[in-house]
Parts: structure tokens; sequence; C-alpha cells
């Protein structure tokens, strides 16, 4: 797979509003996005989410369920349109570019030496195109239609 059929399904959200953006709890880091396109994306990876140039909350702070630093900063998002996104080739890193000067930061994580079973970094669904990707901890991309 090419990083420019993912590049061109990335673009379908832009314009996109975030109408759920959640972690912590249960979940722990896992952070999960939908827009009001009923495009998603879920992450596994190490993330960052920052306001306005300040950093406001990572993967490894509190994932304390409604009140932890993840948990709060994750629902931030909500309301706010995806303005622009860039995909770095090969590592698979994402970078959104959120209103009210919101940004999510995704860097992908290789696959540990000692675990057996494939782990992913992201995965993104894009509802009208009929398409998921994932992106594994190989820097891989597996390509599935819905």
């Amino acid at each position: 797979m090419n990083t420019l059929q993912i590049e061109e399904s990335l673009q379908k959200l832009i314009g996109n509003n975030i109408e759920y953006s959640r972690a912590g709890g249960a979940a722990g880091s896992i952070l999960l996005i939908n827009t009001d396109n009923n495009n998603s994306i879920w992450v596994w990876c190490y993330w960052e989410i920052l306001h306005s140039g300040e950093m406001i909350a990572t993967a490894d702070d509190d994932t304390t369920a409604n009140v932890g630093k993840i948990a709060i900063a994750a629902k931030q998002l909500e309301g706010r349109r995806i303005k622009r996104i860039e995909l770095t080739p090969h590592s698979y890193d994402l970078h959104l570019y959120i209103a009210d000067e919101y940004e999510l930061i995704l860097n992908c994580e290789s696959q540990p030496a000692e675990e057996n079973y494939p782990l992913n970094n992201w995965e993104l669904s894009i509802k009208d195109l009929k398409i998921h990707y994932c992106v594994t901890c190989n820097f891989t991309v597996i390509q599935k239609k819905l």
C-alpha cells in the first residue's frame, strides 16, 4: 500500500467536526475520536494534545475516568473542526490541527521485540469511502473495505 492512499483518505477529515473524543478510565490511554461525518480514529500509540502551543495532556498522563488529565483534554476536542492534517511518510506519525489552536499529535511506535502478537499504532475509518486503515507497529498499513 502506498502512503498516497491513506493521505488522500485523511484529507476527508478536514472540515469534519469532532463529535466525540474520549480517553481514560478502563480504556487507559486509548483515544477514540468520532466526527460528525461518522469517520473515526482509534489511537493506541503515544499521543499529545496541545492548546495554543502548550502541552495539556499526553498518553502517559493520569488515566482516571472523567477527571484524569487525559480524559479532560480529550473531551476538549469535542465540537471543534479539523482544519489541517499532516502525515509523516514511512513512520505514519500523524498531526491534526484543530480549531481554536488545538493540536493532536500521534507518534507511532515500533513493535516491541518481546511482543509476539502484532500491535497497532492507530486506525482510521472513512465511512463514505467504505475504507478502514490500520497502521501497525511494524510501520505498515493494512487497508480493508468496510
